[in-house]
């Protein structure tokens, strides 16, 4: 496919021959296919979100985000705003080393970009072991403290929510709703049950990636990395396609890649030092997970606790 590589030193260049741009790709995942043809769906200062004809969301990222499955890591991040370089609805090819936005043009050489394989698939969490038990109690007091990101659902989740708006509370009622059925599904490996809870929490909040489906992905980071939970992913994978299906593409792609095993480079790295009872390790991708988005990465997070150790969010009467 495409040869690993050192990053070339310019990260956005005169494009050879054109009026364009050209950007080096330092990264490139795994599930990126070698050639296809698309649209700019959206672009953001750090991401610009490339819908293939197949219906896939191809991700342009600055490095300060960290590798995805479906994503081309871009070299120079400070100096560069993917707003200045694109527009919505420009046109795409990719063939081989070559990526291509139509005018005024911007090229991505692929050549350079080693291909990154997320690993969390092949993780495995020990529950029993008491290191791992003080490793989740370090992330549920991270999701705590008084500098972690405001809203989302780690505050209503962990009991240190002081806001009062009509959202969240609606968003309480909902969790509490749907996080005792969910914790106990997962206990009996009840995929019907499972869904039923998935349902109140798919699109909830609000965002590109509510924190309903921030919080499903982190989940299910998870229970991949359980073993006794391998045959509830089978089970949940049909009907949460499903219901991913209505949510926003972007949330949708997440959630797709999640239910085969696929998560963004923080969540990746973070359930491989877990795995390893690696404390440090695991505190450092976890800051590093805590800055994706608004409230994304910690919603994650919450996620990921909460379907390794549901116990460790039963300060309020969420899961009583």
């Amino acid at each position: 496919m495409r040869a690993a590589a050192a990053a070339r030193p310019s990260a956005v260049a005169p494009f050879p021959g054109a009026s364009g741009r050209l950007i080096h790709a330092t990264g490139i995942g795994s599930r990126v296919p070698p050639a296809f043809s698309g649209r700019v769906h959206s672009v953001y200062r750090q991401a610009c979100n490339i819908e293939t004809s197949g219906g896939m969301l191809v991700t342009l990222l600055s490095g300060a985000l960290g590798n995805l499955p479906r994503g081309v890591l871009c070299s120079a991040v400070e100096a560069m705003d993917f707003r200045t370089l694109c527009s919505v609805s420009q046109t795409v090819e990719c063939l081989g080393a070559e990526l291509r936005i139509s005018g005024p043009g911007v090229m991505v050489d692929l050549s350079s970009a080693a291909v990154w394989r997320c690993e969390l698939s092949a993780c495995l969490t020990d529950l029993s072991d008491d290191r791992t038990v003080g490793i989740l109690f370090d992330l549920r007091t991270t999701l705590s403290e008084p500098d972690a990101p405001p809203g989302g659902f780690a505050p209503l989740i962990l009991g240190n929510d002081e806001s009062a708006s009509l959202l969240d509370r609606a968003m309480q009622r909902r969790l509490e709703r749907a996080l005792p059925v969910l914790a106990a599904a997962i206990d009996r490996f009840d995929a019907d049950r499972a869904v039923d809870a998935l349902a109140l929490l798919v699109g909830l909040g609000p965002g590109l990636t509510p924190s309903g489906d921030d919080f499903i992905v982190g989940l299910l980071a998870a229970l991949w990395t359980r073993y006794d939970c391998r045959v509830l992913i089978a089970k949940l994978h049909e009907p949460l396609a499903r219901l991913a299906a209505t949510s926003h593409p972007i949330s949708r792609q997440f959630l797709l890649d999640a239910l085969d095993g696929e998560f963004s480079e923080p969540l990746s790295d973070m359930a491989v030092a877990f795995s390893a009872c690696d404390r440090e390790g695991a505190a450092m991708a976890v800051r590093r997970a805590m800055r994706i988005g608004h409230t994304s990465g910690s919603d994650a997070l919450t996620g990921f606790l909460f379907g390794l150790q549901p116990a460790l969010v039963r300060e309020r009467s969420v899961i009583n």
